[in-house]
């Protein structure tokens, strides 16, 4: 779609949003698992593992949140421009 100088590739932002999809789908994958404290040797050190790969859980899954929002927010914006092309192209089809 373009119009005034201004163009939108569609297919971009379809590729756009098709890889951030497979990103919120990577990033949705189960995580490694944290190795007991006996590996560590050291009841601090695996504390600290812990809360660590705790905080990591919910950074992953805010993240993956973020990313399906834009993903949404893409396809909407294709969906958007495309239901435009065909209105004007059903518009300029009615003239001629």
């Amino acid at each position: 779609m373009s119009s005034d100088g201004f163009e939108v590739d569609l297919g971009a932002l379809g590729a756009a949003r098709d890889q951030v999809s497979r990103f919120a789908a990577e990033l949705s994958e189960p995580r490694r698992s944290v190795p007991s404290a006996d590996v560590f040797g050291h009841d601090r050190l695996a504390e600290a593992v812990n809360e660590f790969a705790a905080k990591e859980k919910v950074g992953m899954a805010r993240l993956a949140g973020e990313a399906e929002s834009i993903r949404s927010r893409l396809a909407e914006t294709i969906r958007t421009y495309r239901a435009a092309d065909e209105d004007s192209a059903g518009r300029l089809g009615s003239i001629a």
